[in-house]
């Protein structure tokens, strides 16, 4: 009996150790496929939660881009295939069932939206059972992640005792290679009886564009319709291809047998109009379609291995890290059709802007410093102290930004302090070195934007600072004047690294000039604020978080910069999301739409630039706050839009849905919250953490060819060099590598 006892008991623990064995092994296996920020899962949002409309959700593979719409298994829309380009066209496949006789139609988001905006088409909500209304798509789930869009559908209706029943499921992405769009259409015959349908391409587009390099080219841009796989102008043209070798003068013949699935692959194609058009049958669509997918997730694997690893037990702090980096890696394009191998564009505007770029230098110097280098010299080349608008084929307009000498400044600053590379001031670019433009830059903020007072003023147009709606912020503005001053500052340094001693004892002398007219002129000791300053020797007071721009500057006095983050309180600057470009306290300048410099929403790099600078100037909890805020983003957006609310997650349909400033935020964590100062003859780290944060690890920092590591607990915090192990330090103490 005790042998049949101890018998049962040793099978009841073997029977244990099993189920403890085959748990470990799945944990082991859920581990392994735990997804990374180098995969395009990790980033994956359902629609339902993504606050953009549809033109703002992007498929984007450093060619172009497209919009998928909600709402329906094919339709996309928004097409940016420069030099090609109709974002106003549709398309979407609709489906005549032979067994029926019944259209099912897929392009309910164009219906829906004529029903709403002008009373036209068909309410969708009665569609499929309202007589006289179409037969439609009944579409289910959808799921973004880096250029691939997946949507479901049923459709299930009894028409006149025949059945069709049927389950959809596809992906789309588009392509790296080509202007093409692609589209993987699986269909499960749900009924008892053979499937047999026409798939229908429809095309609805006003015009269609081919740009040169001189801007859109001659000729009549009106759509129409060439046959049932074809539209275009005669401009450009539009090809539906498919690997169904079936076809008819409407479309592609499909029969799918009783309760089985079919995979059909269709590409959309751009071309010129005189080019000639591509097979309607194309049996490599599919391969295309993974070349595509597989270009894709080597870019987000090159951005991951370039730039430091991030991990934390604040996961949301850890999803908008890779956000930021996501935002700026979907803003790098390598079309051939652009002026520069690689064009790092604001965003969705194919133009490159110098202002834009410098709040992502440092994040583009750790990606591929020598595109940074290019796209500084390719300002260079473009702008010529005339135009700030680079666009993909050139230089548009004579409209400039005076923030061009100072953005140029933090982006050689960023270069240098990856590279050391100082020989790029002897670069030669449209008649000038680098170093020459520099000094063309100064010249000309002392010849054109200087008064008898000696301060910078750019005179009455509020344009050639940022876009404000109101007057007032013009003439001479504190923060043209105080970066002025670090401007010179810097120049003065720039110029002892060259061994030019007259010019550097020039440029300092002159900041010290000008430092001492900023604080007699624009300071403002009762408010602890800069003041604009008038022709007629009046001032105002403009509550802009531009000026936050100044603690970025290391002259700034102690007390001015207390003073200044004082004015940081909730409900003044601070919102939920980040940072109120106009403080809520002015409500002359405060604006709801013009949301990014002129009140209801901020700029998508400012909040990281500001929480950068206030870490670095001491402000720590402050520099958190206002990260932790903007951080909330990432439930709401799968990329960091350009000019989003600050008391709702709501990016308007006029401005950019990406914004490549957007790096600051990352900038703000590696610099900011881990400390890391890089300095031509040393590495300073001294990082800060907060109850929020927790356990958090910062890896592969380079710097000049070795690489470091941070972690943080929460007493203390680690450096190593690789795996070994330099220094365990209290928060306060810094960490210095020579």
């Amino acid at each position: 009996m005790n042998r049949i006892k101890m018998m049962g008991y040793g099978t009841r623990n073997v029977y244990l150790l099993g189920i403890v064995f085959v748990l470990l092994v799945q944990q082991r296996t859920t581990a392994q496929q735990e997804l990374q920020p180098s995969d395009p899962e990790y980033y994956a949002m359902d629609r339902e939660k993504i606050a953009f409309e549809d033109e703002h959700v992007l498929l984007f593979n450093h060619r172009g881009f497209i919009s998928p719409r909600q709402f329906s298994v094919t339709q996309f829309t928004n097409v940016w295939f420069l030099p090609f380009a109709s974002p106003r066209y549709e398309f979407n496949l609709n489906f005549y069932d032979k067994g029926t006789g019944r259209l099912i139609e897929d392009d309910v988001p164009t219906k829906w939206k004529s029903w709403v905006d002008d009373g036209e088409s068909y309410d969708p909500l009665g569609s499929n059972f309202r007589p006289n209304s179409p037969s439609i798509m009944v579409t289910q789930d959808e799921r973004w992640q880096p250029n691939r869009y997946e949507r479901t559908a049923t459709f299930h209706k009894e028409y006149n005792s025949k059945w069709v029943s049927f389950a959809a499921h596809s992906a789309t992405n588009v392509s790296y290679d080509d202007n093409e769009v692609f589209i993987e259409l699986t269909f499960t015959n749900r009924n008892s009886k053979k499937l047999e349908m026409t798939i229908i391409p429809n095309q609805v587009a006003e015009v269609m564009e081919k740009f040169s390099k001189t801007g859109a080219q001659s000729g009549d841009n009106e759509a129409k319709n060439i046959d049932a796989f074809t539209i275009g102008s005669s401009l450009a043209h539009v090809r539906v291809s498919s690997n169904i070798k079936e076809t008819s003068e409407k479309g592609f013949e499909i029969n799918i047998a009783p309760n089985q699935s079919k995979t059909y692959y269709f590409a959309v194609k751009f071309y010129d109009a005189k080019e000639t058009p591509p097979a309607i049958v194309q049996a490599d669509i599919g391969q295309r379609m993974e070349k595509a997918d597989k270009k894709s997730r080597e870019m987000l694997a090159w951005a991951h291995k370039n730039l430091p690893k991030f991990s934390s037990t604040n996961k949301k702090l850890e999803k908008y890290y890779y956000r930021c980096m996501l935002s700026v890696l979907m803003s790098r394009y390598e079309n051939p059709n652009y002026i520069s191998e690689v064009f790092w564009a604001v965003g969705t505007w194919p133009y490159t802007i110098s202002w834009d770029t410098s709040y992502a230098s440092d994040v583009i110097a750790m990606l591929d410093a020598e595109s940074l280098k290019n796209t500084i010299l390719t300002n260079f080349d473009q702008v010529r102290l005339k135009r700030t608008y680079v666009g993909w084929n050139g230089a548009y307009w004579d409209i400039l930004y005076i923030q061009e000498p100072f953005a140029l400044k933090i982006m050689l600053e960023a270069y240098l302090r990856h590279t050391g590379d100082y020989g790029i001031f002897d670069q030669e670019v449209a008649g000038k070195t680098v170093w020459g433009w520099m000094q063309a830059w100064v010249n000309e903020l002392q010849t054109n934007y200087t008064n008898e007072l000696g301060l910078m003023d750019v005179g009455y147009n509020t344009e050639k600072i940022i876009e404000i709606r109101t007057d007032g912020y013009n003439h001479a503005v504190p923060i043209t004047n105080t970066l002025g001053i670090d401007l010179l500052y810097t120049m003065s340094d720039w110029a002892a690294k060259r061994n030019e001693k007259k010019k550097k004892e020039t440029y300092f002398k002159d900041a010290e000039k000008l430092k001492g007219l900023v604080d007699t002129y624009l300071w403002n000791e009762e408010l602890g604020w800069f003041d604009n300053y008038y022709p007629d020797g009046t001032k105002g007071t403009v509550w802009t978080y531009h000026l936050f721009d100044l603690l970025g500057t290391d002259y700034l006095p102690d007390h001015q910069a207390f003073r200044l983050v004082s004015h940081l309180q909730e409900g003044t600057f601070l919102g939920k999301f980040g940072v109120y470009s106009i403080a809520r306290r002015d409500t002359v300048h405060w604006d709801l739409i013009d949301a990014d410099w002129g009140g209801g929403g901020q700029y998508a790099g400012m909040p990281g630039r500001i929480s950068r600078n206030l870490y670095a100037k001491g402000f720590a909890g402050k520099g958190w706050d206002v990260l932790r805020r903007n951080i909330r983003y990432v439930d709401h957006f799968p990329y960091l839009p350009q000019n989003p609310l600050i008391d709702a997650p709501i990016q308007d349909r006029s401005s950019m849905p990406l914004q490549i400033s957007a790096g600051a935020g990352l900038e703000a964590i590696v610099f900011g919250t881990f400390g890391v100062d890089m300095q031509e003859d040393r590495l300073v780290i001294k990082p800060f953490n907060h109850e929020d944060i927790g356990e958090a690890t910062l890896k592969d920092i380079e710097w000049k060819g070795r690489s470091f590591g941070v972690k943080l607990t929460r007493k203390t915090y680690s450096v190593y060099e690789g795996e070994q192990h330099i220094a365990t330090k209290f928060y306060g103490e810094s960490v210095t590598i020579e």
